[in-house]
């Protein structure tokens, strides 16, 4: 419904305010036009403005204003020029069919990025909130560590017998140096990290714009330490508690024969059977749901500015904003929906998925009660 309501105020809003002629868009329409027909005068040239600029400055110097005016609308006219001879397609106002085919090739590359980073980033999300919910269960904490690391160091007398725990202590303190490096990664904007590997790669490529969608703008730490907090919240909850007094293994460490498989984490579809943390992650998989929402909203968000800040031409965000630029309202308008239903349909199938693990929690619950 909210699909069909945003279409017809888009429609409305394009019917009240149609596309401007040529004419319209440029105030000194009639002066360029003059101007570009006399045969000693290229305006292509900055030298030839520049000329243009000092004439109208000796013949009328009173008006220095106007002539500012003049020579950048000339400037804007001639850029335009240019790059509706060099193909593009931003620069008439009106809507043909050559230009909707080619918005919604855009269309259907900027949704398949979106869809893959989204997938990716969810796996992600989920895979690395599982892997340090379990580890933090077992491991010491790095202050912890190094102190007990230190304190066998001073005990020991020998050095050889002190090498294994100076290694311990070096391998410990780079992991977390390692670990800040990459959160900083993480949480750097898209092109901080695009600029700095520029020419080594092209950022244009459809890999390139996947990676910088899953490793910046921090939406895969940001969403991974919410998975987290769920994750935590659901292990203090009753029911583990009383799962634990009824012998359910809850011994959460990494090993092939006790405890919880590092495979089982990696997996796709995770499965921890027989184990009191297959019942959490369940939970907290289907309490994620909602938020998933929001991390695709985030998501399209950093796409969007990912596309605008690189300057990446032919993709849907930056044709986007060559239209703002030009003020080619009926394009930006069909680009926008576009963008709408993307984020529409991922609210839709998201609620779908809801939908059915309610009436599956419901079946199993009537079948438990049977």
């Amino acid at each position: 419904m909210s699909l069909l309501f945003v279409g017809f105020v888009f429609y409305m809003i394009h019917i009240l305010f149609p596309p401007s002629s040529e004419e319209e868009q440029y105030s000194y329409y009639q002066l360029i036009h003059t101007y570009n027909e006399l045969d000693f005068l290229d305006l292509n040239s900055p030298e030839d403005r520049i000329l243009l600029r000092e004439a109208l400055e000796i013949y009328d110097p009173a008006n220095t204003t106007r002539h500012d005016s003049v020579l950048a609308e000339i400037e804007i006219y001639h850029k335009n020029r240019m790059l509706s001879a060099a193909g593009s397609r931003q620069l008439t106002s009106a809507i043909d069919m050559d230009k909707l085919l080619t918005i919604l090739n855009m269309w259907l590359k900027f949704a398949a990025i979106y869809i893959v980073v989204l997938l990716v980033t969810y796996y992600c999300v989920e895979t690395f909130a599982v892997y340090r919910f379990i580890r933090e269960k077992y491991r010491l904490s790095f202050y912890d560590d190094i102190l007990n690391n230190l304190k066998q160091l001073f005990d020991v007398q020998r050095f050889k017998a002190k090498f294994p725990y100076l290694l311990n202590i070096l391998v410990r303190v780079s992991r977390t140096v390692l670990k800040a490096i990459i959160i900083l990664v993480l949480f750097a904007p898209a092109y901080v990290i695009a600029y700095s590997f520029k020419t080594r790669f092209d950022t244009d490529s459809f890999i390139v714009m996947i990676i910088l969608g899953v490793i910046s703008n921090g939406l895969l730490i940001t969403y991974m330490q919410k998975y987290y907090t769920f994750l935590v919240s659901e292990g203090r909850k009753g029911y583990v508690q009383t799962a634990i007094v009824k012998n359910l293994d809850s011994r959460m460490i990494f090993d092939k024969k006790k405890g919880i498989q590092l495979s089982s984490i990696f997996r796709i579809n995770k499965k921890f059977p027989g184990h009191i943390f297959d019942q959490i992650y369940e939970n907290v998989r289907f309490q994620y749901l909602n938020t998933l929402k929001e991390q695709a909203s985030f998501l399209i968000t950093g796409l969007i500015i990912i596309e605008m800040a690189l300057n990446i031409q032919g993709h849907l965000c930056y044709e986007l904003m060559q239209n703002i630029l030009y003020k080619n309202l009926s394009v930006i308008l069909l680009i926008l929906f576009g963008i709408f239903v993307i984020v529409k349909l991922t609210q839709i199938v998201i609620d779908f998925v809801v939908i059915r693990q309610h009436i599956k929690i419901g079946n199993i619950s009537s079948e438990e009660v049977e």
